[in-house]
C-alpha cells in the first residue's frame, strides 16, 4: 500500500495520541508520534523526507505549546498542513493559529482528524 503522506502527531495524552495514530495508520498514513512540544520540534527538524501534516495539541506539558510547534513547522516547511486539537483554547485560534490551519475541539472522533487532514491536503494540491 502506498503512503497517503507523513504525519507527525504531537499529543501529551498517550491514549488520545494512540487513538489518532491507529486511525491514521489504518488509512495508510506514515505516522510518527511524540509526547511533547520539544520532541515535536526536534522531529520536524530531523525528518527526511519531511512531514506533510502536523497534528498538534495546543496545551502540552512539558515544553513548547502547539502554537509554538506549528509556527516552527511552518518556518521549516511553509506548505505543511496543520491540525490543532484543544479542549480549551478555541478562542485563541484566530489570533495564534497559523494560516490555513484547522482546529478540532476535544472531544472529537478520529474520523474528524481524517476529514481535516484530507481537506487540508486536497486544498494544498489545488492549482
Amino acid at each position: 500500500m502506498n503512503s497517503r503522506g507523513r504525519v507527525l502527531i504531537a499529543e501529551d495524552q498517550a491514549l488520545i495520541a494512540a487513538l489518532i495514530e491507529a486511525t491514521l495508520d489504518e488509512e495508510g498514513y506514515l505516522v510518527t508520534t511524540v509526547h511533547s512540544g520539544s520532541d515535536a520540534i526536534a522531529a520536524l527538524g530531523g525528518s527526511t523526507p519531511p512531514f506533510d501534516v502536523l497534528v498538534t495539541d495546543i496545551r502540552m506539558e512539558p515544553g513548547p505549546d502547539g502554537w509554538t510547534v506549528a509556527a516552527a513547522a511552518r518556518e521549516a516547511r511553509p506548505e505543511i498542513a496543520v491540525v490543532y486539537m484543544t479542549g480549551d483554547s478555541m478562542a485563541a485560534w484566530r489570533a495564534r493559529g497559523v494560516a490555513g490551519s484547522v482546529l478540532l475541539a476535544k472531544p472529537f472522533v478520529p474520523e474528524q482528524v481524517l476529514a481535516a487532514i484530507a481537506g487540508l491536503l486536497e486544498g494544498r494540491a489545488d492549482p
